[in-house]
């Protein structure tokens, strides 16, 4: 009997999605969609238990709205981040919500609809623009830390002896450290170091700036900026390094593994071709939850001064400037802080979701709540007629 699905817009929608990305590898790789049917039957499946769960799609609204304005913030603020109506209109300083404010230079009115800051700075403009602070830095430490304690738990796991020994023992001495007060520790050090660094390197320097949105003038506020980075990058590794080896010991065990050596593979093909693909789905549902721990992160090294510096937007940064002002400027604090939350909570409920769908015995069950039989189909229409 075969099964069918009722399928509504966000069904068809992954349909598509999955014919496409199929036929998109098949550029690369001929025959590849005829190889590996199985595999795009699984990514349908898949997207079809993701679209029957509210917490995801919620998750997956959050997420893709502030990838979005991280992408395309600063192009979308209505005012430059760097630019301080307050020097032209005193009446800036502070104001309210809703508040209009007429610049003479320009000879226009700003609105305010989240009210300004001290510098009289439009705050929505600034949580725009801090959009892509924060998402510049929340794919760079992941980018970099995650596959460092990848590559060095497989090592690990895969020739235990003391190789295991010595990645492991490195591990534990990062773990021994809070994570925040090693990021705190390092952000106070490295910047000078870092600014010294990408000062005498030109086409770096532009690069970074580009990819932050900056003006030429923050040039020098960007060694504590990068010192973030850094610093997360270094403390971040570990936990993906243990989650790795651990699986890693599990996985040589199976006879996939003896088969492969048996027939003379590189233990580096095995390791990348055999062992991290049967691994990698409670490490990207790690990698999900991850993003919202690096911003909140990134938001509390802001809060403490060891981040971006004004002007440079910064979530964090706007709540330690707004704490100064409260309960007066309260919007300063409110609406930054509920970004975050909700970028957060957003990147939570995607991780926790896709944790149900990568495990195969939760995502059918999601599934048979909307799974119906063509002889089930057919037996209610004759019950109608």
């Amino acid at each position: 009997m075969q099964e069918e699905y009722k399928k509504g817009i966000l069904d068809r929608i992954a349909d598509f999605l999955v014919i496409a990305l199929g036929s998109f590898i098949n550029i690369f790789k001929r025959d590849w969609k005829k190889k590996n049917k199985s595999k795009m039957e699984e990514w349908r499946l898949m997207l079809y238990a993701l679209n029957r769960s509210p917490p995801g799609l919620i998750g997956v609204f959050l997420v893709l709205v502030f990838i979005f304005f991280g992408v395309f913030g600063p192009r979308l603020a209505p005012w430059p981040y760097n630019y301080f109506p307050f020097f032209d209109n005193g009446t800036a300083y502070l104001a309210p919500p809703g508040t209009q404010v007429y610049l003479p230079s320009h000879e226009t009115i700003m609105s305010l609809h989240l009210g300004a800051d001290h510098y009289g700075r439009d705050l929505l403009s600034l949580l725009l623009a801090g959009a892509r602070t924060s998402f510049v830095i929340s794919i760079v430490v992941i980018v970099l830390g995650v596959p460092l304690g990848i590559l060095l738990g497989l090592i690990a796991g895969y020739y235990g002896g003391k190789t295991d020994e010595l990645v492991m023992r490195i591990t534990d001495m990062f773990l021994a450290f809070p994570a925040l007060i090693l990021a705190i520790a390092l952000s106070a050090v490295l910047p000078n170091r870092l600014q010294a660094f990408i000062s005498s390197h030109a086409h770096l320097q532009s690069f970074v700036l580009w990819l932050f949105g900056l003006h030429m003038r923050e040039a020098g506020n960007l060694g504590r900026l990068l010192s973030v980075i850094l610093a997360m990058i270094i403390v971040w590794w570990p936990a993906y390094a243990r989650i790795t080896r651990g699986s890693t010991l599990t996985e040589k065990e199976n006879l996939y593994v003896e088969a492969a050596r048996a027939i003379g593979l590189s233990s580096w093909t095995i390791m990348f071709k055999h062992i991290l693909p049967n691994i990698i789905g409670p490490i990207l549902v790690y990698i999900t939850l991850d993003f919202g721990s690096v911003i909140l992160m990134e938001a509390g090294l802001s809060f403490l001064g060891l981040g971006a510096t004004p002007p440079i937007a910064d979530w964090g940064r706007i709540v330690y400037d707004g704490t100064q002002f409260f309960p007066k400027a309260w919007w300063l604090i409110i609406y930054p802080g509920l970004v975050v939350m909700l970028v957060a909570l957003g990147w939570n409920l995607l991780g926790d979701t896709l944790r149900d769908i990568l495990d195969p015995k939760t995502r059918r069950s999601i599934e048979f709540k909307v799974k119906k039989t063509k002889k089930m189909e057919e037996k209610e229409g004759e019950e109608n007629a």
